[in-house]
């Protein structure tokens, strides 16, 4: 599976992460977006992965690729991130194969006419945080249960009547 992110509108998504931007924490809130994917991404397997950001990796910065733990990261420098997706979408030999994540109302029409699956950036954050970090039951042990003669009697002649 192929997921398209767009970067910032999920990284609103992420309460913690929010707050960094609001402080002016660009880096930091992307880094921790990229950590969040990362562990999607190991935790889900088999999993490609490629982020859009608006604008620069940093002021000055040329980078329009870059990679981390595996996901791909792509810069929009002088277009717009919604762009890079859009294109992304429109150039791939098999649209209807990618998932989108965005609540950007333009890319979930454009996922539609091009039959690509979509899912609000909200949705999936939920997600992702339900499914990275929700606590995992503890397996339920079956349980040797040892019937008496009589029990099993009844049981049996209980089934025989149907």
């Amino acid at each position: 599976m192929i997921i398209l992110i767009d970067g910032f509108n999920l990284i609103y998504k992420f309460p913690e992460l929010e707050s960094l931007m609001y402080e002016s924490k660009l880096n930091l809130a992307r880094e921790g977006l990229l950590k969040i994917l990362n562990q999607y991404k190991i935790k889900r397997g088999n999993t490609v992965i490629h982020v859009f950001f608006d604008g620069k990796k940093d002021l000055g910065s040329e980078v329009r690729h870059d990679e981390y733990g595996g996901i791909k990261i792509y810069f929009s420098h002088d277009v717009t991130a919604d762009f890079l997706i859009k294109e992304y979408i429109k150039r791939d030999p098999n649209p209807s194969s990618l998932y989108v994540v965005t609540s950007d109302n333009d890319i979930l029409f454009y996922c539609k006419r091009f039959s690509c699956r979509s899912q609000k950036s909200e949705d999936f954050a939920k997600w992702v945080d339900k499914f990275l970090f929700a606590p995992v039951d503890k397996e339920e042990k079956p349980v040797d249960v040892k019937l008496s003669g009589s029990e099993l009697e009844y049981w049996q002649e209980l089934f025989k009547k149907r």
